[in-house]
C-alpha cells in the first residue's frame, strides 16, 4: 500500500473535494443536484430521446446534429438502457472518468525518475490545476477527453523519443487513445497534427497516417450519419459557435489567438514553462523532454488560434492537463537541483543563492495562475449550478407544467428539452437547422425569425433580449437571477408570439410565480397581477 501512496493521496484529495462540492451545491439548490451548464441537459435530452425513442435528436420528434460529442450521448444511453433514465448519470461517468484519468498519470509516470513526494504533488497538481473537480460537476465529456488525451500524448511521446525501440502494443494503445480523444471531443485535432508531423519528421509515414485516420474517422462517420438525416456534416453545436470567426479574415485568428492567451495566464505560464525547461540542444532533438515540447507548445497554439478558452474552464482542459505532464517530466531536474526542501533554511539563514532565488520565483509564478484557475473552479462550482438551477432549470420546470407538446422558442435547449416534451425552436441554431444555417450565411434576422416562428407555429418564446427579437412580441415577463457565472445572461425574457396566447402566458407566469426560487428577481408585465 505505501508503495502506491501517492495516487491513493491525490484520489483521496479528489474524491474529498468532490463530496465537499456535492454537498455544497444539493444546500445551495434546495436539495437538488444540477449541473453547472445547460449544454450537458442537451447531451441528457438526446440520450434520453435516443433510450426511450430511438431517435438521436434534442426532442423526440426529429433527428437533429446537436451534439458537440456523439459517443458521449451513446455511452449516457447506454447506461440508461441498464439503469433506466436518471441525470446523475453523467455524474457518476465523470467521478469515474477523473479517478481513472488520476491512475492512469500514476501508471504512466511511476517508472520514471520521479520519487514518491515529487510524483504525489504532480497527481495532485494535475487534479486541481486542470479543474478536474469542477469539469466532474458539467456534466460533460471533457473528463473522459482528459483520460484519453493524456494517453495519445505520453505515448506518442515514448513512440517518438523511442524510435524503433517503441512496441506495437504502445502503438495500437496510442491509435485507440487518438481514436477517442477525438470522439469525445474535436478538439484532439489540435493534439493529433503536431504528432503526425513529428511522426513525418521521423519518417514513420505508416504511424502518421494511422493517426491522422484515427482522428478523423469518429467525425467522418458523425457527418455521414448528419448528412443522411438532412442535416450539416458538421454538427450545428460546433458550427454555431464559429459564426463570428467565419465572417472574418485569417488576421481575427491571430487577433482571438492573442486575446486568448492575454486572458489565460494559465497557458502563457504553460507555454513559457516548456519553452524554458527543455532547449533540443541539451537533450537532444528526439529526447522525450524535447518531444513532449514540440507536441504541446503546436498544440495550444493551435488552440487558441482556432479553438476556444474558458467557459466554466472545459474548452482547453485537455490542454492543461497535458501541459501539467509535460512541464512535470521537463521540470523534475530543476525542481531536484532547486532543493525545495532546504529552501526555508537557506531563506532563514539569508545564504538563498541568486540562481536558487530566481528558480523558486520562476516556479511561483508558474504555480500561481494555474493554482488560482483551480481555487476559482471548486468555488464557481456551486454558484454556477444555483445559475442553471435558478434560470434553465426553471424554464424546463415551467415548461413541463404547462406546455406539454407544444412549440416553443428557446435559445437554452438542454433543461428545457430533457425536463420537459416541447417541440422546440431553437433561436440560437443548434436544435433547428434552418436558424443554424441562416446563422452561418448571415441571412438572419427579426424578419426571417418570425416568419420561422410562423411557419413552425411557435406560440411563445423563452429568450434572451436581442436585436433578433421581433418587434410584434410582446415581452409579458423576466426573471433576473444574481451573481450569474454562467448563462448567458442574467434576464431571461417571456415573449407572446401568437397573440391568442397572451392571457394563457401571463396567467401560466401567476401560477408558477410561488414556485420559484426566492432569489429570482421576477419583473414584467404579469407582476403586477401578483
Amino acid at each position: 500500500m505505501a508503495k502506491h501512496l501517492p495516487v491513493i493521496i491525490a484520489l483521496a484529495c479528489l474524491w474529498i473535494s468532490l463530496a465537499v462540492m456535492y454537498v455544497s451545491i444539493l444546500i445551495i439548490n434546495s436539495g437538488l443536484m444540477v449541473y453547472t451548464l445547460d449544454d450537458a441537459y442537451i447531451h441528457l435530452a438526446i440520450s434520453k430521446n435516443l433510450t426511450e425513442y430511438s431517435i438521436f435528436g434534442v426532442t423526440r420528434y426529429g433527428f437533429s446534429s446537436s451534439s458537440s460529442s456523439p459517443i458521449w450521448n451513446l455511452m449516457i444511453s447506454a447506461v440508461f438502457i441498464l439503469t433506466g433514465v436518471s441525470d446523475l448519470v453523467p455524474l457518476v461517468l465523470n467521478v469515474f472518468a477523473a479517478s481513472i484519468a488520476v491512475v492512469i498519470l500514476y501508471v504512466l509516470l511511476k517508472d520514471t525518475e520521479m520519487n514518491s513526494r515529487y510524483l504525489t504533488v504532480v497527481l495532485i497538481s494535475f487534479i486541481f490545476f486542470t479543474s478536474l473537480p469542477g469539469l466532474v460537476f458539467t456534466g460533460m465529456e471533457h473528463t473522459f477527453h482528459v483520460v484519453f488525451s493524456i494517453v495519445l500524448f505520453v505515448l506518442a511521446a515514448r513512440i517518438l523519443s523511442l524510435g524503433e525501440a517503441s512496441t506495437r502494443s504502445q502503438l495500437l494503445l496510442m491509435l485507440i487513445a487518438t481514436f477517442f480523444a477525438s470522439a469525445f471531443r474535436i478538439e484532439t485535432v489540435f493534439l493529433a497534427l503536431p504528432v503526425v508531423c513529428l511522426f513525418a519528421l521521423r519518417r514513420k509515414w505508416v504511424y502518421a497516417l494511422a493517426v491522422l485516420i484515427m482522428a478523423a474517422l469518429p467525425w467522418i462517420a458523425y457527418g455521414i450519419v448528419s448528412a443522411q438525416n438532412g442535416w450539416l456534416l458538421i454538427s450545428n453545436s460546433l458550427l454555431v459557435k464559429s459564426v463570428n470567426a467565419m465572417d472574418e479574415g485569417v488576421s481575427f485568428f491571430f487577433v482571438r489567438g492573442f486575446g486568448s492567451l492575454l486572458v489565460s495566464p494559465h497557458l502563457v505560464a504553460l507555454l513559457l514553462a516548456s519553452v524554458k525547461l527543455t532547449s533540443a540542444r541539451e537533450y537532444g532533438f528526439w529526447h522525450i523532454n524535447n518531444v513532449l515540447k514540440l507536441i504541446f507548445v503546436p498544440t495550444l497554439l493551435l488552440h487558441v488560434l482556432l479553438g476556444r478558452v474558458g467557459w466554466f474552464f472545459r474548452y482547453e482542459a485537455y490542454l492543461v492537463a497535458i501541459g501539467v505532464i509535460a512541464i512535470s517530466i521537463q521540470g523534475h531536474q530543476f525542481i531536484s537541483n532547486l532543493d525545495l526542501s532546504s529552501l526555508w533554511m537557506s531563506l532563514k539563514g539569508r545564504s538563498l543563492e541568486k540562481k536558487r532565488l530566481y528558480g523558486f520565483a520562476f516556479v511561483i509564478l508558474f504555480v500561481a495562475p494555474l493554482a488560482g484557475r483551480g481555487v476559482l473552479a471548486v468555488v464557481w462550482t456551486p454558484l454556477a449550478s444555483n445559475n442553471i438551477y435558478e434560470q434553465q432549470y426553471q424554464m424546463g420546470l415551467f415548461l413541463n407544467n404547462f406546455y406539454t407538446g407544444e412549440t416553443i422558442m428557446v435559445n437554452d435547449i438542454g433543461c428545457v428539452n430533457y425536463l420537459s416534451d416541447i417541440v422546440c425552436v431553437d433561436k440560437w441554431g443548434i436544435g433547428t437547422l434552418e436558424i443554424g444555417e441562416a446563422l452561418l450565411n448571415g441571412s438572419m434576422s427579426a424578419t426571417m425569425l418570425q416568419n420561422i416562428a410562423t411557419e413552425r407555429g411557435v406560440k411563445i418564446a423563452i429568450v434572451y433580449a436581442d436585436k433578433y427579437i421581433p418587434d410584434d412580441w410582446e415581452q409579458v415577463g423576466n426573471w433576473t437571477i444574481h451573481h450569474n457565472i454562467v448563462a448567458h445572461a442574467s434576464t431571461v425574457s417571456f415573449y407572446v408570439v401568437m397573440p391568442s396566447e397572451r392571457s394563457r402566458l401571463i396567467d401560466n407566469l401567476i401560477l408558477f410565480s410561488s414556485s420559484l426560487p426566492d432569489d429570482v428577481i421576477q419583473g414584467g408585465l404579469y407582476t403586477t397581477f401578483l
